[in-house]
C-alpha cells in the first residue's frame, strides 16, 4: 500500500487536454473584439466554420479606419494548437475592402491591400492567441512568433449573429 501510494505521489501527471478555444463557435457565436455593449459594435467580428477533416477557416471583418469608416473582410486558415488559436499573419489576395460601406474601388483597394500586408510583414509570419477570462468576457492575449505581445492584447466576447453587433467606431 505505502508503494502504491508513493508511486502515485511521484508520479508525473499526463497534461491535461487544454479547453478547445472555438468552443462557442462551434455553435454559431462570433467573436466580438473590443466591444461596446451599449452601441453594439466592435472593432472586428471573426466566424469561424469547421470542415470535416479538422481544417478551420476564419471569417474576419475588422475595422481598419474609423473616419472615413475602412473595413477589411478575409477569410484564412488557422489552428487550435494547445489551446490557442493560431494562423498566419498576411495572405490578404482576397482580402475585400469597403469604405463608408461602399466597395474600394481596385486601385484604392490594391494601396490599402499593400498597407496591411507590410503591417503584418513587420509582425511577423504567424500569430497565437489565447483567450483568459476577464470578467463578462475575455482577455484575447496574442503571441507572435513566439513572442508574447501584451501591447495587442483586447477584450473579447461572443455574441451570436441575432445580438445584432457590427464593425464600426
Amino acid at each position: 500500500m505505502v508503494t502504491l501510494a508513493l508511486a502515485l505521489a511521484f508520479a508525473v501527471p499526463a497534461p491535461l487536454e487544454a479547453a478547445d478555444p472555438l468552443a462557442p463557435a462551434r455553435d454559431g457565436r462570433l467573436q466580438c473584439h473590443s466591444p461596446d455593449k451599449a452601441r453594439r459594435t466592435c472593432a472586428a467580428l471573426a466566424g469561424y466554420t469547421f470542415a470535416a477533416d479538422g481544417a478551420i477557416l476564419n471569417q474576419a471583418e475588422v475595422m481598419l479606419n474609423p473616419a472615413p469608416l475602412i473595413i477589411m473582410r478575409d477569410e484564412s486558415p488557422v489552428v487550435v494548437r494547445v489551446g490557442a488559436v493560431c494562423g498566419p499573419l498576411g495572405g490578404l489576395e482576397d482580402a475585400v475592402f469597403t469604405i463608408d460601406g461602399q466597395p474600394a474601388d481596385p486601385a484604392t483597394a490594391d494601396l490599402i491591400r499593400g498597407q496591411v500586408s507590410a503591417a503584418f510583414a513587420r509582425l511577423g509570419a504567424e500569430g497565437c492567441t489565447r483567450y483568459a477570462p476577464q470578467g463578462e468576457g475575455w482577455l484575447a492575449e496574442p503571441v507572435i512568433d513566439g513572442q508574447p505581445r501584451p501591447d495587442l492584447n483586447q477584450t473579447v466576447i461572443w455574441v451570436s449573429p441575432s445580438d445584432g453587433y457590427s464593425v464600426r467606431p
